[in-house]
């Protein structure tokens, strides 16, 4: 694996003009900060790259939001034990936001029984309402079992681990995810329930 500083370089190169990410996931990664370390962490992590705070419909920089995660998961990598560990508490963390908004809770809603399915089967859409780069494809792999592909996508596989694990822990599911890293900008998560 590429050094943090090398992985952010390259997935920047990725970027196109008008690569965009929603202001909710800006604002985890802040509160999960600012939880962890302080206001005055978040507020360092976020001047820079934000005026103000972000408002959780409004698109920001896909790019501003990639050096967000990384100065994160470097800040956050003693209280989680690993950069790895940090960027997957960023993933959980914008979950628990996405569930916690309207439009999560009536995911949720929608997700009659606590089927993962129902949630997984919605991924492709949820994801390009908040992000306007990228490809998901969902597959079924039997009752308890599902595969994800990601093309063209910016973000380290350890934060879509912490965003799809957070899905089982929003329909109350013990299960795993497991990301793998194909190429730069593509991706695959399988992931099994109990």
């Amino acid at each position: 694996m590429a050094s943090p500083v090398i992985d952010l370089e390259q997935r920047i190169a990725l970027t196109r003009p008008g690569d965009t990410v929603r202001g909710l996931s800006f604002a985890a990664v802040l509160h999960l900060t600012r939880t962890h370390l302080g206001r005055d962490t978040a507020e360092r992590l976020r001047a820079p790259l934000l005026q103000r705070n972000p408002v959780d419909f409004f698109s920001y920089p896909a790019v501003d939001f990639l050096r967000l995660l990384s100065f994160a998961a470097e800040a956050l990598q003693p209280e989680f034990g690993t950069h790895d560990a940090a960027l997957r508490a960023c993933g959980g963390a914008i979950c628990g936001t996405f569930f916690e908004s309207t439009v999560g809770q009536t995911l949720l809603r929608l997700t009659l029984g606590n089927d993962p399915k129902r949630i997984y089967s919605n991924a492709p859409t949820s994801y390009a309402t908040a992000v306007s780069y990228g490809q998901r494809e969902y597959q079924p792999l039997g009752d308890k079992r599902v595969r994800l592909l990601f093309r063209d996508d910016l973000l380290p596989v350890q934060v879509h681990e912490g965003i799809l694990g957070g899905a089982l822990t929003a329909v109350q599911r013990e299960g795993q995810v497991r990301g793998t890293e194909l190429s730069l900008g593509e991706s695959e998560y399988l992931i099994e329930w109990d």
